[in-house]
C-alpha cells in the first residue's frame, strides 16, 4: 500500500508526491491538531481553522526543502519525523474551570394547572414554597378586611404575570440555567 500518491497543503500550488502511510500520518497529525484547538475554550473556532492553516503550509514548505527535483515520494518515516520536529499542537494554556450556569431561580408567574381564578394564588405559593390553600386563604380574608381593595392588585398581577402549564413546569424553568 506504499503506491505513490499526492498531498496538496495550504499556500502550495504543486502537490507533493507520497505515499499512503505519509499521506495517512499528516491527516492524523492534522485531525488531532484541529481537534485539540477546537475543544480549547480560549480558541474560536475561526482560530483554530487559521492555526491548522499555517502549520499546514509550515509543513508543506518543510516537505518542499525534503523533495527534490527527482520527486520521490515522501515516506511514512519521513513524514513521521517531519511532524515529531513540529511536534503536538496543544492548546496555549490550562483548560479554565468549568462553570456551571446558575439556574434561573424563582420567579413571579401565574400556574394554570389547578386555578381558580387566574392562577395568581398557585404561582404565589409555588413562588414561596407555601401550600396553596393557605395562599387562597390569605387572599381572601385579606380581601374581605381591605373592603375589597385588594382585587385591584389581584388583577394587575392577572393581566401582567406570565403564565405557566404546570407546577412541574414551573419548577423545571427555575432550576434552568439563566438564559444568555
Amino acid at each position: 500500500m506504499n503506491d505513490p500518491t499526492t498531498i496538496r497543503l495550504t499556500g502550495h500550488t504543486a502537490a507533493f508526491p507520497a505515499t499512503h502511510d505519509a499521506r495517512a500520518a499528516l491527516r492524523r497529525y492534522l485531525d488531532e491538531a484541529h481537534r485539540g484547538l477546537r475543544g480549547d475554550a480560549g480558541t474560536a473556532d475561526e482560530d483554530a481553522d487559521d492555526i491548522v492553516r499555517d502549520l499546514e503550509s509550515a509543513i508543506g514548505d518543510r516537505l518542499s526543502t525534503l523533495t527534490g527535483p527527482a520527486l520521490d515520494p515522501v515516506t511514512g518515516a519521513q513524514m513521521a519525523a517531519i511532524l515529531t520536529e513540529f511536534g503536538p499542537v496543544s492548546p496555549a494554556g490550562p483548560p479554565p474551570p468549568s462553570v456551571t450556569p446558575r439556574p434561573r431561580g424563582r420567579f413571579w408567574c401565574r400556574i394554570d394547572e389547578g386555578k381558580w381564578f387566574g392562577g395568581v394564588c398557585l404561582g404565589i405559593a409555588a413562588y414561596g414554597g407555601f401550600r396553596v390553600d393557605w395562599v387562597r386563604t390569605v387572599v381572601l380574608l385579606l380581601t374581605l378586611v381591605t373592603g375589597g381593595l385588594l382585587g385591584i392588585p389581584y388583577l394587575v398581577l392577572l393581566l401582567a404575570l406570565p403564565a405557566v402549564p404546570t407546577v412541574i413546569d414551573y419548577e423545571r424553568r427555575r432550576d434552568a440555567p439563566r438564559p444568555a
